[in-house]
């Protein structure tokens, strides 16, 4: 299941609902969002194909990791650069980051009905980073980075999470997984990267 606790405590969770061509076949999904259990947002018109680019981005980010570097900072989405640095290979984040566009979002799904307002709905996962100096001698910039995700429902009520990379595949994966569930597959080894349809 694809929920997380958000930083007011409630509970968000992420459901996907498959999109139905005219013969009624399944081959894309809308994403629901409950917040404590209750109806939040509708968002993502046919995202399913880039939740699951994301998920498979991550989980090569997360495997370039060398064996060296403290599982413990990974987690956690911590790297420290000395002054001269410009990159530490040994982060998640950092890695990531290269698949991503200059802001940064890992992806941004909103409600796509034709009335809907700008702000009706939107389920967004950005990296953030915090930077802090630490003297030395040698002075190097300590930088904090996590995954930051951010609900907007129907009502106008924004939520908000952090996540560590752990957290954030385990999001992606279920909702793939998911996905597959309600009879939208991914699969990763198609060149196009489509959808695959049930058999029959």
């Amino acid at each position: 299941m694809a929920e997380h606790t958000c930083v007011d405590g409630a509970t968000l969770e992420v459901r996907p609902v498959a999109v139905l061509d005219l013969d009624g076949t399944p081959y894309e999904v809308t994403l629901t969002m409950l917040l404590d259990g209750q109806e939040f947002g509708e968002v993502g018109e046919r995202c399913g194909f880039f939740v699951a680019g994301a998920a498979r981005r991550l989980r090569t980010a997360r495997a370039q990791d060398p064996d060296g570097f403290p599982a413990s900072s990974v987690e956690a989405g911590v790297r420290s650069y000395a002054v001269d640095q410009t990159t530490d290979p040994g982060s998640t984040w950092t890695t990531l980051s290269r698949y991503l566009p200059r802001d940064r979002e890992l992806f941004c799904f909103r409600a796509r009905d034709p009335d809907d307002l700008g702000t009706v709905g939107a389920l967004r996962v950005a990296l953030e980073e915090e930077r802090t100096w630490l003297p030395g001698p040698p002075g190097r910039w300590r930088i904090d980075c996590r995954a930051v995700l951010e609900a907007w429902g129907a009502s106008g009520r924004g939520v908000r999470a952090v996540l560590s990379s752990g957290e954030l595949q385990e999001m992606l994966d279920a909702l793939v997984t998911e996905c597959a569930a309600v009879g939208v597959r991914y699969d990763q080894d198609h060149e196009a990267g489509l959808p695959r349809r049930p058999a029959g």
